[in-house]
């Protein structure tokens, strides 16, 4: 199992899942930073998403967009800065929680992106998204350029490769601020993306220390905001615990051994967000398993256009045909219908996401995030009124996993309900 690419694929899913039952619940806070930069975040429940806002003369200029679920309030939070639209948005990268409400906004913002995000919106799992072309960058960059804006230099500067491998990180010299996308996660064990590298942490974050000024303070794409200072126990964690997983497994020991073990409990403190000990372990054993591997084809295109013409079903027969007869042609992980499966639920295709997730659980009853495929198909059901499923399903996820507070929570939703 790729637990590298299954997880960062589920933290993009789980963004969707925590807000699907809090809509009429505020989503979004501000903080002024300074007097004319400001950081609206959202409340994600293991985690926070950071937006960062310039508003001054030559008008309003955004970090990132949050997610589609929480475009209608950012849009309101903008407009009531009296500035009108905004001129130009700056996507860190390209996962959805980054870049979901810049559609609310139309197409005359600027939207300024790394030279990989466009090609990215059509592949992987975010061909499903099918985003518009409010979305696409209008300005794209492969190493840095300056904007000058409400009176600062705005350096936009390219940091892909570790998290991802189209991120940016975006530094206001005057206001002594920057963006530094997911990098860090607030100084918390990061997470990789299915583009990106593990092995490549430790450089990109030699860079930031080398960029990034000591005085400045630093927003994260997710979590608490910090300072340079951390930057150096930071690189030391990386360094230290990708070395400690390579020495254990050229001494034959497996994933299940080395967090047994309890191998990089040092640096546990780091657990912080999303990504506990036993993930980051996941990550790196994962990194060195697939490393060299020739890339496979990406599985969701084809499905995607399946579903697309033929329904659920006929996507599901694909996927029966190329598990078996093409499994080593394509890039199968035992995600790929779960991510299907939330997305079409946060589109309202409850049944269609049911039938995907059912398959799921049967095909992969046994694996590391099952507890996941157990709450979304809670989710599922209870939007179809079915309240006893929900129930056994919000209950089998927290039997696998009883740390997990979103299915909590929505446990003691449907209880009370």
């Amino acid at each position: 199992m790729k637990h590298l690419q299954i997880f960062a694929i589920l933290i993009s899913v789980s963004i969707i899942g925590v807000n699907t039952h809090a809509q009429e619940e505020q989503l979004l806070t501000t903080v002024r930073l300074t007097d004319k930069i400001y950081q609206i975040s959202s409340d994600q429940g293991d985690y926070t998403t950071n937006t960062l806002v310039s508003v001054g003369e030559d008008g309003i200029l955004i970090v990132d967009t949050q997610t589609e679920n929480e475009a209608e309030e950012l849009k309101q939070i903008i407009d009531s800065f009296g500035k009108g639209a905004p001129k130009y948005i700056i996507n860190t990268h390209s996962h959805i929680e980054h870049i979901g409400g810049n559609a609310i906004f139309g197409t005359n913002p600027v939207v300024i992106a790394h030279e990989l995000y466009p090609s990215k919106l059509i592949s992987r799992s975010h061909i499903i998204e099918e985003f518009p072309p409010a979305t696409y960058p209008d300005i794209t960059l492969a190493d840095s350029i300056s904007l000058f804006f409400n009176g600062e230099r705005i350096r936009i500067i390219d940091m892909g490769g570790s998290h991802d491998d189209n991120e940016i990180i975006v530094h206001f010299t005057e206001s002594k601020i920057v963006h530094l996308s997911s990098l860090c996660n607030g100084f918390n064990f990061p997470s990789i993306d299915s583009d990106g590298d593990v092995f490549k942490f430790p450089e990109i974050i030699r860079r930031a220390i080398e960029i990034v000024p000591k005085d400045a303070v630093i927003v994260s794409g997710h979590n608490d905001n910090g300072g340079w200072q951390e930057f150096h126990p930071y690189l030391e964690m990386l360094e230290s615990t990708i070395d400690i997983i390579g020495k254990g497994l050229e001494a034959g020991k497996d994933l299940a051994t080395l967090q047994e073990e309890k191998v990089i409990d040092k640096w546990k403190s780091y657990a912080g967000s999303y990504v506990s000990v036993n993930d980051w372990i996941n990550y790196i054993v994962s990194g060195y398993e697939t490393k060299g591997e020739p890339e496979k084809k990406n599985i969701f295109k084809p499905l995607y256009y399946a579903i697309k013409d033929g329904g659920v079903e006929a996507g599901l027969s694909l996927f029966g045909d190329i598990k078996l007869n093409h499994a080593d042609e394509y890039n199968i992980s035992d995600a790929v219908l779960l991510v299907i499966a939330d997305k079409y639920l946060g589109k309202g295709k409850v049944e269609d996401a049911i039938k995907l997730l059912e398959l799921n659980i049967s095909e992969y009853p046994s694996v590391y995030y099952g507890y996941y495929s157990h709450y979304v198909l809670a989710k599922a059901y209870d939007e179809r009124g079915n309240k006893e499923k929900a129930l056994y399903n919000c209950e089998k996820s927290l039997e696998l996993n009883s740390e997990f507070q979103m299915a909590k929570e929505l446990l003691e939703k449907l209880k009370s309900d």
